[in-house]
């Protein structure tokens, strides 16, 4: 028998040793961290980008309100999977037409709350919106809907705004869970 042959094959027999053993359990645990913050950030990205929509397809009613013939009301509901969307119909000569804007969905109801300002849940309304804006066809201001509500989502929140006066739109942070 050579030397440290036996020795070799003692070796082998082993397996990890506590301290390899420790060493990949942290790398494992490292990157598990990295991937949960990384997902939390993506998540409240979402939120905002869900809050940005309606924001840009309140600025396209009230564009086809003062361009297009027809009265426009750009609604948020809720379809059959509890999903929150918003929809742009037009009224013109007291019938609804088909509208060439598409209906906005933007996310569940379980991950997605949508309240008043002062945090209260919407309620449905008898025509089973939960909010809707008008805009004058003169000046554009918000004849329907102006005021607050409140988007929030993976420990974030944002403020849309629709200023009676004028119709801006404004979205803003409220709360970054940060």
């Amino acid at each position: 028998m050579r030397t440290g042959e036996g020795s070799d094959k003692k070796r082998q027999d082993q397996g990890f040793s506590l301290v390899e053993l420790l060493v990949v359990i942290s790398i494992i645990m490292t990157m598990t961290g990295i991937t949960v913050i990384g997902m939390g950030s993506y998540r409240g990205k979402v939120t905002e980008r869900q809050t940005r929509d309606v924001a840009n397809e309140l600025v396209v009613a009230q564009t086809a309100q003062q361009t297009k013939p027809g009265d426009f009301t750009a609604s948020l509901v809720q379809d059959d999977q509890h999903y929150w969307n918003l929809v742009i119909t037009r009224l013109m000569d007291g019938e609804e037409l088909p509208s060439e804007f598409e209906r906005k969905r933007l996310g569940s109801a379980n991950s997605l709350r949508i309240t008043d300002d002062s945090g209260r849940t919407l309620s449905e309304d008898a025509d089973g919106s939960y909010k809707s804006w008008r805009f004058d066809r003169e000046s554009g201001a918000c004849v329907q809907g102006a005021g607050s509500i409140m988007f929030t989502g993976s420990g974030k929140t944002f403020r849309l705004t629709v200023y009676e006066a004028t119709g801006r739109v404004e979205v803003r942070t409220v709360y970054s869970g940060r």
